[in-house]
């Protein structure tokens, strides 16, 4: 039906006309009318006897029967020569329609397979650029995906160092505890005996002390007393202060015990108590008059110093 309207509506110029003619008017509201041939009046054959027929290539002497079929010739070869003529279209036999028919039909259908084709190579490019798109967002996916698990073995394993480091401060702290533990159940161990405690590194600070490991030992029988002072307080570098120890003769009152502290070790004030933890005995205002004899602080006793 649509060949016999481009047909019909080129006059059978030929088959570009009528291709072209369907390709101007696909859109139109009525392409899908039947077809209708009127038979050409009296009047109206003798009138076209007498005017213009068609329009004639005079360069390839092809015959069109509009204006603006003559007009597509023209672009598509370069012709420039045209004129009106009074020579009519010669109608197609039954035999060249049906040819012009199938040709048309050939061509409209290679043109459909073309569009086709055309579509299914934008479908396939399309796609292409969509799983390109997905493998791309795919890998970046799996490289963020390794670098956060990187950092999570970096964390991990950076708190499994300091875990490492916890314990094992916990352990040293252990440790010293016992060290400590030890030193001070010997030192009582020592108070209680009325023997001189060992000394330690801790009692034994970079600042020089009294303390020093090479007095003579006093025995049981001597005329003189072995004290050592310790001052339950904090030294200027943070630790415990140092014991001092010293010896005074047997004859020595408490009173020269106090004056040698405040000499020594100015630092304490002149405001302090001394006591024995074993026996347990805090030393007051009239025990200073007495001497350390009397006072059972020979041959060795310790002495805590207090505020």
């Amino acid at each position: 039906m649509y060949s016999e309207k481009a047909l019909k509506a080129t006059n059978n110029s030929g088959l570009q006309p009528a291709l072209d003619w369907l390709d101007a008017h696909a859109n139109d509201a009525g392409i899908d009318d039947p077809v209708v041939y009127e038979e050409p009046t009296t009047e109206e054959t003798t009138a076209t006897t007498e005017h213009a027929q068609s329009i004639k290539c005079n360069e390839c002497d092809k015959l069109f029967s509009s204006a603006d079929l003559a007009q597509v010739h023209a672009t598509k070869t370069g012709h420039q020569d045209f004129a009106e003529s009074t020579e009519a279209i010669k109608p197609l036999t039954e035999e060249e329609k049906k040819q012009k028919l199938d040709e048309i039909q050939r061509r409209i259908a290679e043109k459909r397979q073309k569009r086709e084709e055309a579509e299914k190579e934008e479908q396939r490019q399309n796609e292409l650029l969509r799983r390109k798109a997905g493998q791309d967002m795919t890998e970046q996916k799996e490289k963020l995906k390794d670098q956060m698990l990187l950092r999570e073995i970096e964390k991990q394993k950076r708190e499994k160092e300091d875990d490492k480091r916890a314990k094992q401060k916990i352990k040293d702290q252990i440790e010293q505890d016992k060290r400590d533990r030890a030193v001070r159940v010997a030192k009582e161990k020592a108070e209680r005996d009325g023997t001189s405690a060992p000394t330690t590194a801790a009692e034994e600070p970079g600042a020089p002390s009294m303390l020093v490991s090479g007095l003579p030992k006093v025995t049981s029988d001597s005329n003189q007393a072995r004290l050592q002072i310790r001052p339950m307080l904090q030294s200027s570098k943070g630790g415990p202060a140092p014991p001092v120890t010293h010896i005074f003769a047997a004859d020595q009152t408490l009173k020269d015990v106090i004056e040698f502290v405040k000499k020594e070790m100015p630092h304490v004030g002149s405001h302090f108590k001394l006591s024995m933890s074993f026996p347990r005995k805090d030393f007051e205002h009239h025990h200073e008059s007495m001497t350390l004899k009397d006072l059972g602080l020979v041959p060795n006793a310790a002495l805590i110093l207090t505020t």
